[in-house]
């Protein structure tokens, strides 16, 4: 049996994943099955870092070019976004939501393996369908973003063993796109 690794001597899950996608991508391999693989080398599964409240609210504020917290409340974009989403910011998840928007995905949700990722995005988790559909926003055509997700729905549907919710999501982010044509 594997023996566990040092918590000073643990990998970085992130640049796990991402090494773990590289091989995938070149060798054809399936991104779970090298997963597997490298929790059995490790001894268990990789605890992902995630950022502390203080971290994502910094990260926020610098996003807002704001100097405090007392500056980014007077900014329209941001109170409009916390309004409408009635998010309270005394919790971890508001600011989760808000750095979703308007910094990106958290390095602990990058390179997502499993059941419900796609494209390295956790689809249950986080709404990117550019990225998910592998597409460009500046050049994708509505034929491209049809293509995209036919080519999805052959892999991720449920009649092919896929799971419905994910199916579902997938035809969420494709009608959200279209919408725009």
């Amino acid at each position: 049996m594997a023996k566990k690794a040092s918590r000073r001597n643990r990998p970085n899950i992130n640049k796990v994943r991402t090494r773990i996608h590289e091989l995938a991508e070149e060798h054809g391999y399936e991104p779970q099955v090298l997963l597997s693989f490298a929790e059995f080398v490790n001894g268990g599964a990789f605890k992902a870092v995630e950022p502390s409240m203080q971290d994502l609210k910094k990260a926020v504020i610098a996003e807002f070019n704001c100097a405090s917290y007392k500056d980014l409340k007077k900014n329209s974009i941001f109170s409009l976004f916390v309004q409408e989403h009635n998010l309270r910011m005394n919790k971890k998840d508001a600011w989760f939501k808000i750095y979703r928007k308007f910094v990106g995905l958290p390095n602990n949700e990058r390179d997502s393996i499993g059941t419900t990722s796609i494209n390295g995005v956790d689809v249950l988790r986080n709404f990117l369908p550019w990225k998910v559909f592998k597409l460009d926003p500046k050049m994708a055509t509505a034929e491209d973003i049809k293509s995209a997700f036919n080519q999805l729905a052959k892999e991720h549907h449920p009649d092919q063993g896929g799971r419905a919710e994910v199916f579902e999501k997938l035809k969420t982010m494709r009608d959200s796109l279209l919408a725009a044509y």
